[in-house]
């Protein structure tokens, strides 16, 4: 699973009160505005957790991965429902994810996105289930929010650096692919 997503240089997924203002900090987007539709081209299916999926729908964005299988992490069971976006393939999940992560290796998704949020992202990295990590950071410190894991994660990780490099005119890009431990042996 790739945990592909953005933050500030604080680590901060959000400012206060959900805010993504941070990220116009980042000049000339457009010169990577190829990047991002080469991703999702590259993932064959998602998992949102509800808190991402909601601001969405409150941001007025809907669903826009709808020809994406998704698997949504909520408890709210009217929460996928209530997305109207046509044609979207959402699934609710909820329990333990290292079944939801079964269920998508036996349906055979090679490439998972792990679209947000933070305490998501933290949760299957404590179950071993982020494989790459791809992170743009803008040029703003937006102090108080949610992290790049959440607020509790317990679980330790290595990674190797992949890329590092200029994105658009001010930010970067950065991939990192998951060590295991018997590759660290």
């Amino acid at each position: 699973m790739v945990w592909f997503t953005a933050m500030s240089m604080d680590g901060k997924l959000a400012a206060a009160g959900d805010s993504l203002a941070f990220l116009d900090s980042i000049r000339d987007q457009e010169l990577e505005a190829s990047d991002f539709p080469r991703f999702l081209d590259s993932v064959d299916a998602v998992v949102v957790a509800a808190g991402t999926l909601r601001w969405l729908v409150r941001e007025g964005h809907g669903w826009p991965h709808a020809d994406k299988p998704t698997w949504v992490v909520t408890h709210d069971a009217q929460l996928v429902e209530a997305v109207r976006t046509p044609g979207a393939k959402l699934n609710r999940f909820e329990g333990d994810l290292s079944v939801l992560r079964a269920t998508l290796v036996a349906r055979g998704f090679r490439r998972v996105w792990c679209c947000g949020g933070g305490t998501l992202a933290g949760q299957l990295l404590a179950l071993d289930g982020i494989d790459e990590v791809v992170v743009t950071i803008a040029p703003e410190v937006v102090g108080p929010g949610p992290g790049l894991f959440g607020e509790h994660l317990t679980a330790r990780a290595a990674f190797d650096l992949v890329e590092c490099r200029v994105f658009a005119a001010n930010a970067v890009r950065v991939t990192w692919r998951r060590r295991r431990a018997q590759e660290r042996a």
